[in-house]
């Protein structure tokens, strides 16, 4: 399936990604995502991935892909070529649990990949609640819709590990 191959290669790019510094609004998170992954995604001198489809993608002669920012009926904060979409939340408290929700299950009627990205996190029993809720599916679109979840720490924000991606939730240095 297109859809999860595209996926996956999103996938790993969100977590080689690092916030170049901790910002004041969301939507500042969402343009320098969409630059990241428009870049990695389309220019072929990057690690592999680029016109063509890439390394991963299993797209074959697709020459690009068009990274987005709320587009389409669920207005994914950024989305990949009308089937990954991505859910940014700045500094996740209780108080976004709900809405959260409500967003990745109607991005669940839209994508067939979702993605749901937390830069930076004040609850982490909320967010562990909504991915345990969607990593169980309801026997409706949503286990037809694969979910992923990742958090960014602050604390690494501007920085990149010496593997490209993320430090693990519990590695040197506290949660968030």
């Amino acid at each position: 399936m297109i859809g999860n191959q595209i996926g996956q290669t999103v996938w790993e790019l969100v977590q080689q990604w690092v916030p170049s510094q901790v910002h004041d609004h969301e939507r500042k998170y969402q343009s320098e995502l969409q630059d990241y992954l428009d870049e990695r995604l389309n220019n072929p001198n990057e690690r592999g991935i680029g016109i063509g489809g890439g390394i991963g993608t299993g797209l074959g002669d697709r020459q690009s892909h068009q990274v987005s920012i709320e587009r389409g009926t669920a207005y994914g904060d950024v989305v990949v070529d009308d089937i990954v979409g991505i859910e940014l939340k700045r500094n996740f408290t209780n108080s976004q649990k709900r809405k959260l929700r409500g967003q990745l299950e109607d991005y669940g009627e839209n994508y067939d990949f979702v993605i749901a990205c937390a830069c930076g996190i004040e609850d982490i029993d909320g967010w562990r609640e909504v991915e345990n809720k969607f990593a169980q599916g309801r026997g409706d679109f949503m286990d037809r819709t694969e979910y992923r979840f990742i958090i960014k720490r602050r604390e690494n924000f501007g920085q990149q590990s010496r593997d490209g991606r993320d430090d693990g939730l519990f590695d040197s240095g506290g949660l968030f």
